[in-house]
């Protein structure tokens, strides 16, 4: 090897050591950038991805407390349409758009908790790949609590407290709907007798559907929770980030610093100690020891010097 370096002219042979230094860590710089860019893309993703699950969350359980409402809302105004405390037509007529927007929010926050189960379940969606071990690595503490407390609440609210109180609110707007008396046919108002049945009957509906949705509100509570501290871990910067950043980076200094001292032993070697050798021929050879000789091989500008200096007669001539 050091061999096939002393046949190349200095000038080359110094061309390409500085363009070694110059372009390996100019490579490193860039691939370092690219794996930088691809982190940070990479947590860009992650923090709008739970940034899109934390608006989801917010968005359903508004969909729940306003579902309620509405149902208690239609409720006042059937009856209070039966007894005959309201004379606003426009107001009895609300009540079907009431019922329409209760199916509505129905739709809504079924379609909603599918998509989120989908796309946003920590345990399942593959979408939640880098969030899931952001917060393992990043919160291991906390982390793997997030994950389970939030899969058990999903599950639980979409096995067992949605259905329940999907199928009441059902019952009790069916109910009404029955009531409704601005649809054609159906009486105007109930003597006080049957008004008190209709009215029992409804509400113990309604007073169940309350009670499954406290149940529901809590559970889907926990979601939005989860979601909220995921959102937090997800945008605090942790060891996830920096550790790999400063092992590459590490990693590339060291190779950098490894070719600089491989470049300069190089040289060293092959320029240096050869210029060495012949400093020390010249000044023997200025002390009288006209029989000193140079030891090279290559065929370099150095090799072509120290063979002309070797040429020189062994003894100087008298004229």
């Amino acid at each position: 090897m050091l061999r096939f370096f002393s046949n190349i002219p200095i000038f080359r042979r110094l061309f390409i050591a500085f363009a070694v230094v110059a372009v390996i860590p100019s490579i490193v710089i860039v691939l370092l950038g690219n794996f930088y860019l691809s982190s940070l893309n990479t947590r860009n993703m992650a923090v709008q991805t739970s940034v899109d699950a934390q608006s989801l969350s917010s968005q359903e359980q508004g969909n729940l407390q306003r579902m309620n409402a509405l149902v208690q809302t239609r409720f006042n105004q059937i009856f209070a349409s039966l007894n005959g405390n309201i004379t606003d037509p426009a107001l009895s007529n609300a009540g079907g758009l009431v019922s329409a927007d209760i199916a509505a929010r129905e739709a809504d926050f079924r379609d909603g908790l599918a998509t989120y189960q989908a796309n946003y379940d920590l345990t399942t969606s593959s979408n939640m790949n880098t969030i899931r071990s952001i917060l393992n690595d990043n919160n291991p503490t906390t982390g793997p609590g997030i994950i389970a407390d939030q899969q058990q609440a999903l599950n639980e609210v979409a096995s067992t407290q949605w259905p329940a109180y999907e199928s009441l609110q059902k019952q009790e707007v069916d109910l009404l709907d029955k009531l409704d008396p601005t649809v054609n046919g159906h009486p105007q108002t109930l003597p006080a007798d049957q008004l008190q049945t209709q009215f029992k009957s409804a509400y113990k509906i309604l007073w169940l559907a309350n009670n499954q949705f406290t149940n529901l509100d809590n559970a889907w509570q926990r979601v939005v929770d989860d979601t909220a501290a995921m959102s937090k871990t997800v945008t605090t910067v942790g060891s996830s980030d920096t550790q790999p950043i400063l092992i590459s980076t590490a990693i590339a200094a060291f190779f950098i610093i490894l070719m600089v001292l491989a470049t300069g032993f190089i040289v060293n070697l092959t320029i240096t100690q050869p210029l060495r050798q012949l400093a020390s021929l010249t000044r023997r050879i200025s002390k009288g020891d006209t029989s000193a000789r140079a030891r090279m091989s290559g065929h370099d500008e150095i090799f072509m010097v120290a063979t002309s200096m070797n040429s020189m007669p062994t003894r100087s001539t008298t004229w």
